[in-house]
């Protein structure tokens, strides 16, 4: 199972370290230092020598600006593969339009952001891994409100209640007929309801990853990574929100079903 958790920055310095341990001219320069020592019989002096030099190397890989985004971006393609594996996206297409708009919305902001990102100064890595979280919970939410839609399509409550101002009160044939056409009103309005907490709910949400792009955009020269922090758990925060929509969507619809 993919981690899901946020790619921190200590993961990010952990990789950096990692890659300047490994780099090959550090390598290298160790083993010629260290067979030298063998040939000449010298391996106690030179070999202290040769991990002096490796570490001097190492340390230059690990200082050095154009490697550290070298292994941020592969860090990053890592990642986004893990939590993608075993995970099939949505196509908004398939959705209802003004189901697709939002989550169309939601991946512009997503380009947005990560354009933003690519921008500053710091490996914002933090709220890349919340905006890519967020999305997919969001498309998780999509999903939800897909079925809303479509139950709502097939039994408008509008037609339902047209039904039942057809039907006489006092017909004791009807009575049954009545009662469930009653509750299927009440479920239904419910539902729909729910949809349409749905998109206000995205709407209010997308306006608010604005805000984080803004906040993103206005501290991109910033080198306080308190910044990438609070930009992240307003993300996060936002993600959280799409959840626990997501949660009472899916109660309204399986309750009926039940």
């Amino acid at each position: 199972m993919a981690d899901k958790r946020p790619y921190s920055r200590s993961d990010f310095n952990r990789a950096l370290i990692l890659n300047a341990l490994l780099d090959p001219f550090a390598i290298v320069l160790l083993a010629v230092v260290a067979v030298a020592g063998i040939l000449l019989g010298a391996l106690g002096i030179l070999l202290p020598v040769g991990l002096v030099l490796y570490g001097a190397a190492a340390a230059r890989t690990y200082f050095d600006e154009d490697v550290a985004n070298r292994v941020l971006e592969r860090e990053r393609g890592k990642r986004r593969d893990e939590l993608e594996s075993g995970e099939k996206r949505i196509d908004p297409a398939t959705l209802a339009p003004p189901i697709a708009g939002l989550l169309h919305g939601a991946l512009q902001r997503e380009s947005r952001i990560r354009e933003a990102v690519e921008g500053a100064e710091l490996p914002y890595t933090e709220v890349l891994d919340e905006v890519d979280g967020f999305v997919r919970t969001m498309e998780g939410t999509a999903r939800r409100a897909q079925l809303l839609y479509d139950a709502l399509a097939e039994s408008p409550p509008a037609a339902v209640e047209e039904r039942l101002g057809q039907l006489d009160p006092g017909d004791a044939t009807k009575t049954e007929l009545i009662a469930a056409l009653t509750n299927q009103l009440k479920v239904q309005r419910k539902m729909e309801g729910q949809l349409q907490g749905f998109y206000d709910e995205m709407e209010k949400i997308l306006i608010e990853l604005d805000t984080v792009r803004g906040n993103l955009v206005s501290v991109s020269a910033s080198t306080d990574a308190a910044n990438q922090q609070q930009l992240a758990a307003d993300v996060r925060g936002l993600r959280e929100e799409v959840g626990a929509l997501a949660e009472g969507m899916s109660e309204a619809y399986e309750r009926p079903s039940a």
